[in-house]
């Protein structure tokens, strides 16, 4: 059963319900009183009976009554001063009627003559029904009835009635109209709350079952309809949450085609870089078979390429695994505290001890040691990549520099590695970062490098919650800057 239908019966239900429990009471509370079962009828009519008299009622009911038991006939015609009595009565919305056998007698001025004798109570000399309610002409009067003898012995009846008021009249003569307008009003309030509860509720959680089914089918470009101002708090929740399901599960899904994209580069460039050198040791190897190099100057030329070819081969395969392993954050990392100024000397003194023709400067900034939490084999990897990406690089006509700056602010230490090489034009620095990137469409190795350096470089300080910034112009030199957090 839907939501709609759910609320329609519990709507409906608690009107019903509410109905009969007011029936039921008031059907049990009139059974315990009188002992019959009621109908609007009886249940008018014992309101009527058992409401107390007016002083006023009372007053002219006894005199009336008094002058009806001593002088019956001056009710006939009554005289100056039973007249003034009775003018009195009147004024104070009270009417009286004397009937004589089955005529009228005397009625007071607003009542109507013909409708007072088909609906004049029957006599009863007894008097044991004294009080009652009389239809006169379309309007309802309650009345006190005395039954008396005229002094001929004829039968007569004194009514003393007081005019119902305007709601009770209202009620027992338009009634059922009321009842049913008052239905027809609950009916209306309850089909405007149902409009209102599809309005702010089933419409949008509809809109949201045609979000996911477009979802399931793959269409994740079909945003969410924005609810409209009344709908349910939860409901705006619901959709705003599915809204950002919706938006990661599009992210998440770009993420996945970036990954494949990069996984099928991958490949392709690890079956370019791998073929190259490959081709050539075979290529060597086959001229040695063929006894091409018929020298042994010949034959350690061959020997040494096949030997440079295969070293190069196998640190491409080194840089390669260790590029897939920080890829699939499969390399543990070991922060401690590290002094960044007495690290970097350490790195300094090995690259001139390799090299004489570097000239390496340290410069800091601050007066104090800087300290950075860091995993230290990683970090010196990092410098190591940039140190040998300025040595491949450097300019032919000029020896190359090497300036390493350290600096502090707001709580992190920032290492710039400067070079004067041959730099890097606009257009290829913001791909240097990526793998297999070394900026000739053609991809020559005669740097040696494997185009994955700055790629392990990012990796591993992304990895420190660092930044890589580089900055380079063509022919002018290079500076990477790599961004610590302060331990």
């Amino acid at each position: 059963m839907t939501i709609k239908k759910r609320f329609l019966i519990s709507y409906i239900g608690g009107i019903a319900i509410a109905c009969l429990s007011l029936f039921s009471i008031i059907c049990i509370v009139f059974y315990v009183t009188t002992g019959r079962i009621p109908s609007p009828s009886t249940l008018y009519k014992t309101f009527t009976e058992q409401r107390s008299l007016s002083p006023e009622e009372e007053l002219a009911y006894i005199k009336l009554r008094g002058i009806a038991k001593t002088d019956p006939d001056q009710l006939l015609g009554p005289q100056e001063e039973l007249k003034k009595t009775i003018s009195q009565f009147e004024s104070e919305s009270l009417g009286v009627v004397v009937r004589k056998q089955e005529n009228i007698a005397y009625y007071s001025q607003d009542l109507v003559e013909k409708s007072l004798i088909v609906h004049f109570p029957k006599f009863d000399d007894n008097n044991l029904e004294t009080k009652g309610t009389i239809d006169n002409a379309g309007r309802l009067y309650r009345y006190m009835k005395f039954d008396f003898y005229f002094s001929d012995q004829v039968p007569g009846s004194l009514l003393v009635l007081k005019k119902e008021n305007n709601f009770l009249e209202f009620m027992t003569k338009w009634g059922v109209l009321v009842i049913v307008t008052i239905l027809l009003v609950a009916l209306s309030g309850l089909l405007f709350l149902n409009h209102l509860l599809k309005k702010t509720i089933i419409s949008p959680l509809e809109n949201l079952g045609v979000g996911m089914s477009a979802i399931s089918n793959g269409q994740l470009e079909v945003s969410m309809t924005k609810p409209v101002k009344q709908t349910a708090m939860e409901v705006k929740q619901l959709t705003d949450d599915f809204e950002k399901m919706r938006e990661a599960l599009i992210y998440s899904t770009e993420e996945q085609a970036k990954l494949e994209n990069n996984r099928k580069e991958l490949v392709a460039s690890i079956s370019h870089d791998l073929k190259t050198p490959i081709t050539s040791i075979i290529g060597y190897v086959e001229g040695l078979l063929d006894g091409v190099a018929d020298s042994p100057e010949k034959q350690d030329k061959y020997l040494q390429t096949i030997h440079t070819k295969a070293i190069s081969l196998n640190e491409l395969i080194e840089e390669l695994f260790l590029y897939s392993k920080l890829d699939a954050a499969a390399i543990p990392f070991h922060f401690e505290r590290i002094n960044i100024n007495e690290f970097l000397k350490h790195i300094i003194e090995e690259f001139q001890l390799q090299d004489n023709q570097v000239s390496f400067q340290l410069s800091n900034q601050q007066t104090n040691a800087s300290y950075v939490l860091a995993d230290r084999m990683q970090l010196n990897r990092v410098f190591i990549n940039l140190i040998e990406n300025s040595l491949k690089f450097k300019a032919m006509n000029r020896p190359l520099l090497i300036e390493i700056g350290i600096s502090e602010s707001a709580g992190i230490v920032k290492v710039s590695v400067s070079d004067n090489g041959q730099g890097i034009s606009a257009e290829q620095l913001p791909f240097v970062f990526d793998h297999f990137y070394r900026g000739e469409e053609a991809r020559p190795t005669n740097t040696g490098g494997s185009g994955l350096g700055l790629a392990i470089v990012k990796q591993i300080i992304d990895m420190h919650d660092g930044q890589v910034e580089i900055e380079s112009q063509l022919h002018h030199g290079t500076t990477v800057t790599i961004i610590l957090k302060k331990a």
